[in-house]
């Protein structure tokens, strides 16, 4: 019977890991997908002569609006069975004995780190000082700091975007800073996910470009009118 509990808390250690790389590359791109967003705004702000008409500006502003509110409340989506941040914090919290410290320090492999407290202060993010099961109230805090950072892009995309209310009951429209702080919470959360199921983690998911994305807006994109 232990051998079949251990072989469940390995299960699931291995489905939240696919998880948490799914979850980091759509984190990946909304990310990059902001940094294309802002620059090419730059971009026109600083060239008057491609600023009239402004048609295709605001086409490319109306699908990073729709592209990112709706990845951000799939990324924040609660209903079980979707692969999710929330479902994974979620996941996390209703089984506190698949990662416990004793498992956490065990993995990592330079001894030193382990003698010198490292691993158990890392541990320390998750759980309460010396106790084995992550803390309920650390994981319900990341939950909170998701749900506050994005509720007003969800209700924003659900009745502006998804769907036509009749009734649009909203607190006020987003802003891009808005969004913005929400893209953030996402990335800081999910990067301390990474550390609690990997043993380490980057400052940020967004990653770095090996190329130039803006060549192609270095040449003409219609050749004059003969």
């Amino acid at each position: 019977m232990q051998k079949m509990i251990e072989e469940q808390k390995v299960q699931l250690r291995q489905k939240w890991e696919a998880w948490l790389e799914r979850i980091g590359t759509d984190i990946g791109w909304l990310l990059t997908g902001r940094d294309f967003f802002y620059q090419v705004r730059k971009i026109v702000e600083s060239n008057k002569k491609i600023q009239s008409p402004a048609a295709f500006h605001n086409w490319i502003s109306d699908n990073y609006v729709a592209k990112v509110t709706t990845s951000i409340t799939r990324l924040t989506d609660r209903h079980r069975g979707t692969i999710s941040l929330y479902c994974l914090i979620k996941g996390i919290l209703e089984n506190p004995g698949v990662i416990t410290r004793d498992y956490y320090v065990s993995g990592y492999r330079d001894k030193r780190l382990r003698e010198m407290g490292f691993a158990d202060r890392d541990f320390d993010n998750f759980a309460d000082k010396g106790r084995q099961n992550v803390s309920p109230d650390k994981l319900y805090g990341h939950i909170k700091q998701l749900e506050e950072a994005t509720h007003l892009i969800k209700d924003f995309r659900d009745q502006w975007i998804a769907h036509f209310d009749e009734k649009r009951e909203i607190e006020r429209m987003p802003t891009f800073e808005d969004v913005d702080k929400a893209l953030d919470a996402i990335d800081n959360i999910f990067c301390k996910c990474t550390l609690l199921l990997k043993r380490s983690a980057p400052p940020t998911r967004k990653p770095v470009l090996q190329y130039d994305w803006k060549k192609p807006l270095r040449y003409a994109w219609i050749e004059r009118d003969k």
